[in-house]
């Protein structure tokens, strides 16, 4: 099933995907890739399992922000138990995806602005030169790449 830029304005996580396609660490990168294709997985998954709770439950909610997730945590007690843990297994994975990503960010400015100051910005370049950089990259910077290799090889 493609997963259309409507799901993901429905399900609020647009936001998160203009993050990896977008962020200064991940633009375009194998790793940005596979974040994103992770993530529109978890919304087709998501949307699959609770596709009758949000007909059933959240039939009236405007899509957007966040606004069905919001409206499937307050039937919590009510919907299917499949869907349910779709929600919260989802929440937590996006949510670990994107701290992450910002954690990413913030630790390896240095590297960004240093090392990789010269570089290009976009499709990759930066996130390529702080790869390719990654064992003269600060602690936290090595880290936080790992970490977020760590996310992307992940099994779901």
């Amino acid at each position: 099933m493609k997963i259309t830029m409507r799901s993901q304005v429905k399900f609020g996580l647009l936001p998160l995907l203009f993050v990896l396609s977008a962020g200064s660490l991940s633009a375009q990168t194998d790793v940005a890739k596979t974040l994103q294709e992770k993530l529109t997985a978890r919304i087709a998954k998501l949307q699959s399992v609770c596709d009758k709770d949000i007909k059933k439950y959240c039939k009236t909610v405007t899509p957007g922000e966040g606004r069905v997730i919001y409206c499937l945590q307050a039937y919590e007690d009510k919907i299917n138990p499949e869907c349910t843990f779709e929600l919260e297994d989802s929440l937590s994975k996006v949510q670990a995806s994107a701290d992450g990503l910002k954690n990413a960010i913030a630790a390896c400015k240095a590297e960004i602005a240093g090392v990789c100051g010269k570089i290009v910005p976009g499709q990759g370049r930066i996130a390529a030169c702080l790869s390719a950089n990654k064992s003269t990259a600060s602690k936290d910077c090595a880290e936080a790449i790992t970490a977020i290799e760590a996310i992307v090889s992940e099994k779901d």
